[in-house]
Formats: C-alpha cells, structure tokens, sequence
C-alpha cells in the first residue's frame, strides 16, 4: 500500500458517519478447500441474509444456498455500524510474510449510497471477526 493509499484508508477508518442504508453487502471468504459467499440484500423494510456454498463445476461457479434467513433492518445496521463497515472502503491486506496458507477475503457493499470495497489475504479490517461471527449468529437464529 502506498503512503498516499494508506494516509486515505486511515482517514476513512477515522470516519464515523454512521450507516443509514443499504442496497447490498457481499462477503467471499476463499480457503484451501472452500469458498463462501455472505449476501445481504435490502428486501422493503427487511435483510435477507444468504450464505452460499460456492462449488467449482467444470468451468463454472455453482452458488449453493446453504443458509437464508429474514431479519429486521435496524439490527443489520447496528451490525454494520458496530463493526465500522464504512471504514472498510480501500482496505488492502496484503498476505503476511512467512505466512503459507489463509483466508482470502473481498467486500463489496453500496451503504449510504456509497459503493463500497475491501480485500485481503490473512490480513483483515478492524472488527472483521465480530462482523462475519455477527451475519453466523444471525443465521443460526434461523427459524425454519
């Protein structure tokens, strides 16, 4: 990351704008032996959160639902506020030294009317965890 790059990341990490709307959130989280994609979509006043199994067939990407659920857009917010999803923008996480193996990650999200995105390797925003243990709590609250 250059220091122009980096001098910006920290400015918008230092931003607190609160997120007010959504249209989507897409989370891909690639390993060794699997990729997972986290969808959250803005349905009316509701979030429809998805988690797909993405499976690699010939030459093509199948999306497996594995897991949807309905949940009030006010606590898909406050996930997103609590863990600064703002702030993300720009995020580059470049792989660690030394490090053989990990998780890759990319975020695509339009919050606040603002096209979002983030990527890295190994190497995570601030609050990253507590977002995706957030979207699995969420999904297992599942009622079907």
């Amino acid at each position: 990351m250059s220091i122009r790059n980096h001098i910006e990341h920290l400015i918008k990490t230092n931003d607190s704008t609160p997120v007010e709307s959504f249209e989507y959130v897409i989370l891909r989280l690639s390993g060794m032996r699997f990729t997972n994609e986290y969808e959250i979509l803005k349905k009316e006043d509701v979030a429809e959160i998805s988690q797909y199994e993405i499976r690699y067939n010939k030459d093509v990407d199948e999306r497996i639902l594995e897991k949807q659920v309905l949940c009030e857009e006010e606590t898909i917010l406050q996930l997103f506020n609590d863990c600064k999803l703002l702030s993300w923008d720009g995020f580059v996480g470049k792989h660690p030294k030394g490090v053989s193996d990990g998780i890759m990650f990319t975020l695509e999200a339009v919050l606040n009317d603002r096209k979002i995105y983030a990527h890295g390797s190994e190497n995570f925003p601030r609050h990253y965890r507590e977002f995706v243990d957030g979207i699995n709590d969420l999904l297992k609250e599942d009622k079907q």
